[in-house]
């Protein structure tokens, strides 16, 4: 059997589908990821199914949906023996790392004391917490942090390190730079899997001053867009944190391909999910259905083996991100996962069969505001449908309203309870057997909500109940 390929997954945090040159954004310039997208395929259509941190990392490298997999909410962690892409992967002969923000791994009281008794203002913010080496899903060399928010001046735990090593500079240039000279001092005879993942484009919006390029005026913005200076310049920001990633995937990409030994690499971009950006007048938000949120970048880039250019059509997600892997490498797909297997897809070979419907969840949502509520939902190819907590229920014809700004869930009731009966199926066939009783047995809230922080923005998509709607949404 002929040697594996190498495997580059580069995960970036927050960076919504739509915002890329070849999706059709307007605006931004991403020249390498459109090079793996002319080189591979790139889907057009691709969801994180919770679009949140840490469950949607457990989705990626578990295989399995957030409500049934080893990291069920945010803020949990992998679980010490549950199985992961990088097992799997270990098991095919492959040597595994891990470069940069994990956040699922997160245990209270691992910070050393070089950090806690730190002077010096360098770990302040984010989380400084130490991943313990049960928590890291199988990856053998860890260069990476929990979830630090802070884009210069971060650091990262080497190894089995115990105490942090400082990141110079801005984030996603110095990991960019670990992971570079990683590869090129890379001298196992296993191929490898290496993961590079980089919290831009997700908040604190910061970007080196050489890449604040955008006029916030001249922007072109989406139909959805709520206008306001300040959305405007976040957005500004937000596209030069997308450029400059795109300069540093063009870094590593050159890295690789420069690389004797790494002339066989299946390279692979996504993202955990979107962010609204101005959007449906929100911005550093995501843990709701729309399509800002859960749509995400997945381009998938092996010469020799991925035809070049694809675009394929089908409903892709991250819970199939794991399988389509192994797929790729001729691994077979292990009972427990939950994802599908779209490398037949990928190579173009006829009579792959698509998922009609794809799963969209919140699950364990931090509840910073009232208007982070639980939800399930599901997307198809024409319809959005999501049930959330308090039986609010929100669903889009996507055909019609591509942005999402017309609620039909009281107006087209017969669509509504079709897609509400289909929910229930998929969450019994993935394992959930709480929200089908929420769904069908649930009862109204019985009076108003009180917002103690009088919050003018009631909630996106769904208000808090007040007391003029009788305390119903």
């Amino acid at each position: 059997m002929s040697k594996k390929p190498h495997i580059l997954y580069i995960l970036s945090d927050e960076h919504r589908g739509q915002a890329m040159g070849h999706s059709g954004d307007p605006n931004v310039k991403t020249p390498w990821m459109d090079h793996l997208a002319a080189g591979g395929a790139s889907f057009p259509r691709a969801y994180a199914n919770c679009p949140i941190c840490t469950p949607s990392r457990g989705t990626i490298f578990s295989g399995r949906h957030a409500h049934a997999g080893p990291v069920a909410g945010f803020f949990d962690v992998f679980k010490p023996t549950a199985p992961s892409t990088a097992t799997e992967l270990r098991s095919q002969g492959y040597h595994t790392a891990y470069f940069g923000k994990w956040h699922c791994g997160i245990v209270r009281d691992q910070i050393p004391k070089s950090v806690s008794e730190d002077t010096s203002g360098r770990y302040e913010g984010g989380s400084r917490n130490r991943t313990p080496e049960s928590h890291r899903a199988g990856f053998q060399d860890w260069f990476g942090f929990e979830n630090l928010n802070r884009h210069f001046n971060s650091s990262i735990y080497e190894l089995d390190n115990t105490d942090p090593t400082p990141l110079e500079g801005y984030e996603t240039d110095a990991l960019t730079d670990r992971a570079m000279d990683y590869i090129h001092t890379y001298d196992g005879d296993e191929p490898l899997f290496l993961v590079l993942s980089v919290t831009p484009p997700h908040f604190p919006l910061i970007a080196p001053d050489e890449w604040e390029r955008f006029d916030p005026d001249k922007l072109e913005v989406r139909p959805n867009f709520h206008e306001s200076p300040e959305m405007r310049k976040n957005l500004a920001t937000y596209y030069a944190m997308i450029e400059n990633l795109d300069a540093n995937i063009g870094r590593l990409l050159e890295c690789v391909g420069g690389t004797a030994g790494f002339e066989d690499t299946l390279t692979i971009y996504f993202s955990d999910h979107g962010d609204y950006m101005g959007s449906h007048g929100v911005f550093n938000t995501k843990e709701h259905p729309h399509e800002e949120s859960v749509r995400i970048p997945a381009i998938f880039h092996w010469p020799g083996h991925i035809p070049a250019g694809g675009t394929p059509q089908a409903l892709f997600s991250l819970v199939d991100l794991m399988a389509t892997t192994l797929g790729l490498v001729g691994a077979d797909v292990p009972v427990w996962s939950q994802g599908q297997d779209f490398s037949p897809a990928l190579r173009g070979e006829a009579g792959f069969t698509p998922p009609e419907e794809v799963l969209l969840e919140m699950v364990g949502s931090p509840r910073w505001r009232l208007s982070m509520p639980d939800w399930r939902g599901f997307v198809s190819d024409r319809w959005k449908y999501a049930f959330v907590e308090n039986r609010f229920e929100l669903l889009f014809d996507l055909q019609t309203d591509p942005f999402e700004q017309n609620n039909l869930a009281r107006q087209d009731q017969a669509q509504c309870e079709a897609m509400r009966q289909r929910l229930v199926e998929l969450l019994r066939e993935t394992r959930d057997p709480y929200w089908d009783v929420l769904i069908e047995h649930g009862v109204e809230p019985d009076r108003p909500v009180i917002d103690v922080n009088g919050n003018p923005d009631r909630g996106l998509p769904y208000p808090v109940p007040s007391e003029e709607d009788g305390g119903n949404i």
